[in-house]
């Protein structure tokens, strides 16, 4: 996930989320290149292009995979090591073997088709599937409108992040388990009130019925410890922000052939306008009054 976090600190005490524009936050962003290398080596790849070798956390994640093969980030250290994935050494609570693991076979690969998994022998050679992780932190204060133009530009000046669309319960609880990293208690979400309408800045629908329609707070935060979905806030008010990387066919360099032992090609990048939301005709931005600096609601 590169070296951004999830978050961005505004002044007061909120973040800002930038996502990835289609895919659910609680899938895997996978990006699979057929170069063949070892497994130690596709670790070093992926971790200087990406974040790591891909992580499977459930049958969901599983499943987001199941057409792609290649080293996965599973490894262990020696036959009675506990099995772990690369990124962080997190411990593997979900496998899906296809056969029990040889004894001197340490990382684990895929077929493509299948959602089993193989065990081989971390010096042989396969292809492999990079990760990059759906919510960045960025940890810096801003503003709504600064938190949206920041995270439009994280990419080299490339407008491949945006902040974060929630649309179902799942985004809402990745969302907020990745929240807790951030040392402010809330975090900008794409979620704004421009001229006379709510809108996602990614484009989606907005699906939240109990959106007041004069508000005089209108920019969307997340809030980390809250059973509420979402809150709304001053915009001029400066937050942490999360980021979401773009999805895998937007990943300059990126590679969804299947197997063949030929060298990665670039794929398409897929863009959004850079710079804040153009405000309807004859929008006007009004400040919250005084005694009025925040509300939440539930989904």
């Amino acid at each position: 996930m590169r070296n951004i976090f999830i978050f961005v600190s505004l002044w007061p005490a909120i973040g800002l989320w930038v996502s990835g524009l289609e895919l659910n936050l609680t899938l895997v962003n996978m990006i699979k290149y057929s170069e063949w290398k070892t497994w130690e080596k596709a670790q070093s790849f992926c971790r200087e292009k990406h974040m790591d070798l891909v992580t499977v956390r459930d049958e969901k994640d599983n499943q987001a995979i199941v057409k792609h093969s290649g080293w996965i980030g599973l490894y262990r250290d020696e036959q009675t090591s506990l099995w772990k994935w690369s990124r962080g050494d997190e411990p593997a609570e979900y496998t899906n073997w296809r056969t029990a693991p040889y004894q001197n076979e340490h990382c684990g690969w895929k077929y493509d088709n299948t959602d089993e998994w193989r065990s081989d022998e971390c010096d042989e050679k396969h292809t492999f599937l990079c990760s990059d992780d759906k919510l960045v932190l960025v940890k810096e204060n801003k503003t709504w409108e600064e938190a949206l133009e920041h995270c439009r530009s994280l990419v080299s000046g490339e407008p491949f992040y945006d902040l974060a669309t929630l649309t179902t319960a799942d985004d809402h609880h990745y969302a907020q388990g990745r929240a807790q990293q951030a040392a402010t208690e809330e975090v900008w979400t794409g979620l704004r009130f421009l001229g006379d309408a709510w809108f996602w800045v990614g484009g989606e629908q907005v699906q939240y019925s109990e959106l007041p329609s004069c508000p005089a707070l209108r920019c969307g935060v997340l809030e980390k410890n809250s059973q509420t979905s979402f809150g709304l806030r001053d915009c001029t008010a400066a937050r942490t922000a999360a980021a979401c990387p773009p999805p895998a066919d937007g990943v300059p360099g990126s590679e969804e052939a299947s197997d063949p032992p030929a060298g990665q090609e670039g794929g398409s990048s897929s863009s959004a306008s850079s710079g804040p939301p153009a405000a309807p005709a004859g929008a006007e931005e009004q400040a919250p009054p005084p005694s009025q600096s925040s509300q939440s609601y539930d989904m």
